[in-house]
């Protein structure tokens, strides 16, 4: 399993800016950087930017024929990134996730296989988002990642200084 990351992306800021010709821009710009992209399948994950930080709000992943031209900017999805869009203060920023042939380094094309991989791969970035921002507007697979309690790894963090025994965990997960 390869994936190399591609991004950010400035995104449309608002439904409108998210039709017709603007978007055939947005999609050709990329072309242009890296000839595939759009159709390539993967991970993808829309964040503001505001100065050097990037605040992640929502993840989502594409194993569609159409890649990820034809997931992102679905109206749903658009309504997740508009309403981040007016919570915090930066520019909307989207970063591809693209899966990868290993040996060739072509884009891979959706299969099964593929799309079971790219599902584990989801779960565990909207797991990393949710770290990084509790407000993340995924509904799926963040029960775990919200509820799970274990002491200075996940969940609450630690008030005062850890214990010996979570001090080495994280020392041993390289925390």
């Amino acid at each position: 399993m390869q994936y190399q990351v591609y991004g950010p992306f400035w995104s449309p800021r608002s439904q409108t800016e998210a039709r017709g010709d603007a978007l055939r821009v947005f999609w050709s710009d990329i072309e242009n950087i890296e000839p595939g992209l759009s159709r390539a399948i993967g991970i993808y994950l829309f964040s503001t930017c505001h100065g050097e930080i990037f605040t992640p709000w929502y993840v989502g992943k594409t194993n569609a024929k159409a890649g990820f031209r034809g997931e992102i900017f679905q109206d749903h999805k658009l309504n997740h990134y508009v309403s981040a869009s007016q919570r915090k203060r930066g520019h909307p920023a989207i970063h591809l996730i693209a899966k990868m042939e290993p040996i060739r380094g072509n884009f891979c094309r959706a299969s099964k296989r593929s799309g079971r991989e790219i599902d584990e791969l989801e779960t565990v970035m909207i797991g990393m988002a949710l770290r990084a921002n509790s407000d993340v507007a995924n509904s799926k697979k963040t029960w775990f990642n919200k509820n799970c309690q274990v002491p200075g790894i996940m969940g609450n963090p630690i008030i005062g200084r850890p214990s010996d025994s979570v001090a080495t965990l994280k020392n041993s997960l390289k925390l």
